[in-house]
C-alpha cells in the first residue's frame, strides 16, 4: 500500500534537489547569460525579453586587462563601451538576419535586441587607455592597469 506521507517526503526531496541544481546552474552561468530586450519595430510583442549567451573572457596580461566578447553578426558601431570604477559596461544592439533557400525549403534566422554585459575587471585600471577592436565576430577590449597593479619583475641576485 502506498503511504501518502512517504510520497510527499520523496516529492519534497526531489523538488529540493531540482531546485538546488537549477540555482547552481543559474549561478554558474549568470556571468555569460545576457538579457536581450526587443525593439518596438521587432515582430515580437512589445516588452518581450529573451536570454542569450555572449561569452566573454577576461585575461590578465602583465600591464593590461584584455577582454574578449563573442558577438557575431554585429558591426563596430553597434557597441557602446564604458569603464566606470573598474567595471566594464558593454551595451549594444544585435541585429542579425539570414535567409537561405535550397530546393523545396527556406531557412530564415533572425536575432534582434538590445543587450548589456557588466564585467568587473578585477584591477584598478586607467579608463583613458582603453582600446577596442572588432574582428570576425569577436569584440576585443584592452585597458592598462594602474601602476600599483602592474606586475613587477624581480631579479634574484
Amino acid at each position: 500500500m502506498i503511504n501518502l506521507d512517504n510520497v510527499s517526503k520523496t516529492f519534497n526531496r526531489t523538488w529540493e534537489s531540482v531546485s538546488q541544481g537549477w540555482n547552481h546552474l543559474v549561478h554558474r552561468a549568470s556571468n555569460a547569460l545576457t538579457l536581450f530586450h526587443s525593439k518596438e519595430d521587432d515582430n515580437s510583442p512589445a516588452g518581450v525579453t529573451r536570454w542569450g549567451l555572449l561569452s566573454a573572457d577576461i585575461f590578465d596580461d602583465n600591464d593590461k586587462v584584455v577582454v574578449t566578447l563573442e558577438a557575431p553578426g554585429m558591426v563596430e558601431n553597434d557597441f557602446d563601451i564604458s569603464i566606470i570604477e573598474n567595471v566594464l559596461y558593454i551595451k549594444g544592439e544585435k541585429h542579425f538576419e539570414r535567409e537561405e533557400s535550397k530546393g523545396d525549403y527556406t531557412v530564415k534566422e533572425r536575432a534582434y535586441g538590445h543587450f548589456e554585459r557588466v564585467l568587473p575587471l578585477g584591477y584598478e585600471v586607467d579608463p583613458d587607455s582603453a582600446r577596442a577592436s572588432y574582428k570576425n565576430g569577436v569584440l576585443r577590449i584592452e585597458v592598462n592597469k594602474s601602476e600599483k597593479h602592474k606586475r613587477r619583475q624581480i631579479q634574484v641576485s
